[in-house]
């Protein structure tokens, strides 16, 4: 074999091997850009990196379920509790879209209201791979509330739910 096809096996070889290492390591990087838009309170990259109204569908249906299972037990030992949901079903919207913003990611895994947990909290958030595509991102002291990110392509990614445990 000639010199020249040795050097370009090894530069493709080279160049596989930092794909590679470039794509598992690009969840990592995303996090890293997610908290510093956060912490800048940088709304415009948020858009880019956040799907806010998936997100806001998605916590507004985990929501609605909790709420209906615990109408379901109290409706039978009372038979009001159908018109306590009424009214606490409003409040689900407004929930909802206090934790889908800047300040509600910065709570996440903090037990702290949206807007009362210093911004810094996301820099001690953790991340776990799922599988290839999906990853999740979580507070040290709270593992149960995440944040899922899903691969967009072979490098990107995309926050596309949010899970809060409730209880």
């Amino acid at each position: 074999m000639g010199r020249i096809l040795k050097f370009s096996l090894l530069a493709l070889v080279l160049l596989g091997i930092g794909l590679a290492l470039y794509a598992v390591a690009s969840p990592y990087l995303f996090l890293r850009s997610l908290q510093k838009a956060i912490l800048e309170g940088d709304r415009m990259r948020l858009e880019r990196m956040v799907d806010f109204p998936r997100l806001r569908e998605g916590l507004k249906s985990q929501l609605q379920v909790h709420l209906l299972k615990s109408v379901e037990e109290e409706a039978k030992q009372n038979p009001f509790a159908g018109l306590a949901y009424l009214f606490v079903a409003g409040m689900v919207d407004p929930l909802a879209d206090a934790l889908v913003s800047p300040e509600g990611l910065a709570t996440l895994g903090t037990g702290a209201d949206p807007g009362e947990a210093p911004k810094e909290e996301v820099k001690g958030w953790r991340l776990r791979y799922v599988d290839f595509r999906t990853v999740y991102v979580h507070h040290p002291k709270d593992p149960q509330s995440c944040l899922y990110l899903e691969r967009q392509g072979l490098f990107g990614w995309k926050v596309v739910r949010m899970e809060i445990p409730m209880n």
